[in-house]
């Protein structure tokens, strides 16, 4: 048996009632119930019967003792729970029923303690059940303490439901406390109730910093707090939402983090969002790179065919906007098949990052100069003037003179340039392209100017 003595407040299910139903029973000859509820009648002894019949209808055990603790009173349908019957324990010793006279066990010392005229409630483990058990002193007509009363209710479903839950509560509790993702639990105005300590690493914020503010202000990035109360009004409403977006650090910087929240509903309260946070910049770090990689050329840095595409189109748009003409040039390595040949494709490779560097310190800032493959290199700028072209070339070739009058490679870098003007507004990229390669075809045959750009 185990048990603890509660002040009179530690229990609140109200048991002063059947309490003093006890004493109205034990005034007189207390029997066994009728076998059926006799009919409605206004004499105590009908009364008492009544409410016999009632003791041995709910999960109770009601028993009384005189001043030295002999058990006077026994009777309950809880009884039956424990193995015994009404008043079969009437005339025992509160000691041989409880095989003890240590003054400390529970029961005995609440007994004890009645006599000296307190209440005292607990509960005990008695023979496989659970009892919610008061007991107090038992008093004459002129007050003075004759014995005990006590009641015990059988809580056993009520305590086992209680366990079941506080078990599922602190492994709920465990799995939010330990899970590998950042959670935060948010009421209906996106205040944060609870986090994790995920969120903690990930965030910065202690409970003591999060706890209380809303969710929006704390760390969503300010440009997108807008879309952050979106998301969570749409959680609110029911639905369940994912995302991917930049959340902001304590220390103010942001990252990227992939964000599940969904509904949960507690009866009789307004909504409230769980919401989940993973980090995921470097699989974005990584997006980034992979998506430079289909897009740069590897060997000079430069964009590769598929960038140049993808950014000349947007170059396309902001020359048609600015009402400028754009200009197209083509540019070819000469004789690389013989480089590589004789000085061996590192030679090729060193004379393809020449070339990448001579255009780009050729070409101005916002200029865009990619390679597109093999020896073909091009670039795409705005026209200032009817000069462009031949400005851009002469710069090219005389860049071309520095770099072999400074540079040892054993051959000489040697470049031709084809270009064509064209308006913005309504041109093909694939058009400006043909029309450049067609140019530059002629200036190789040196039919049209300017001249290969050589030593």
């Amino acid at each position: 048996m185990r048990g603890n003595l509660t002040s009179p407040s530690g229990v609140s299910r109200p048991l002063k009632p059947l309490g003093n139903l006890l004493k109205r029973l034990l005034r007189g000859s207390p029997a066994r119930p009728p076998e059926n509820l006799p009919p409605a009648s206004h004499n105590g002894s009908d009364t008492e019967r009544r409410l016999t019949f009632m003791l041995e209808s709910v999960p109770v055990n009601l028993w009384s003792t005189d001043a030295r603790l002999n058990i006077t009173f026994s009777q309950g349908a809880g009884l039956h729970l424990i193995g015994t019957s009404a008043n079969e324990q009437v005339g025992m010793t509160l000691y041989e029923v409880l095989k003890t006279r240590d003054p400390g066990f529970t029961p005995l010392a609440a007994h004890l303690k009645a006599l000296q005229g307190e209440l005292v409630r607990y509960e005990v483990e008695w023979r496989g059940r659970s009892f919610e058990t008061r007991v107090e002193p038992l008093r004459s007509a002129d007050g003075h303490i004759t014995g005990t009363v006590g009641i015990a209710i059988d809580i056993t479903e009520r305590k086992t439901l209680y366990d079941a839950l506080q078990t599922r509560n602190v492994y709920f509790a465990a799995l939010f406390e330990n899970a590998p993702e950042a959670i935060a639990l948010l009421d209906e105005r996106d205040h944060i109730m609870r986090i994790n300590r995920q969120f903690t690493t990930l965030f910065g914020y202690s409970d003591d910093e999060a706890v209380g503010k809303n969710i929006n202000e704390l760390i969503v990035p300010n440009e997108l707090v807008e879309e952050g109360e979106k998301l969570t009004a749409q959680v609110a409403a029911g639905a369940n939402v994912s995302a991917e977006s930049l959340r902001r650090h304590r220390d103010g910087h942001t990252f990227w983090v992939s964000i599940a929240a969904t509904p949960l509903r507690v009866s009789g309260e307004p909504a409230r969002v769980y919401a989940m946070y993973h980090d995921i910049s470097a699989r974005k770090r990584a997006e980034e790179d992979l998506r430079a990689l289909l897009l740069v050329d590897e060997l000079t840095g430069l964009p590769n065919r598929r960038g140049f595409i993808t950014l000349s189109e947007q170059a396309l748009k902001v020359a048609t906007r600015m009402h400028r003409d754009v200009l197209m040039i083509f540019i070819d390595v000469d004789h690389l098949k013989h480089i590589n040949d004789t000085w061996g494709h590192l030679a090729g490779d060193r004379a393809l990052i020449d070339t990448a560097r001579v255009l780009r310190d050729s070409c101005r800032e916002a200029d865009l100069v990619a390679r597109l493959g093999g020896d073909e290199f091009v670039a795409l700028m705005t026209a200032d003037s009817d000069q462009t072209a031949e400005i851009v070339g002469e710069r090219i070739h005389a860049r071309v003179e520095t770099h072999n009058r400074e540079t040892e490679r054993g051959y000489a870098l040697s470049l031709s340039v084809g270009a064509t003007r064209s308006k913005a507004e309504g041109t093909m990229l694939a058009d400006l392209l043909a029309q450049a390669d067609t140019a530059l075809y002629e200036q190789k045959r040196g039919r049209s100017r300017p001249q290969a750009l050589s030593r």
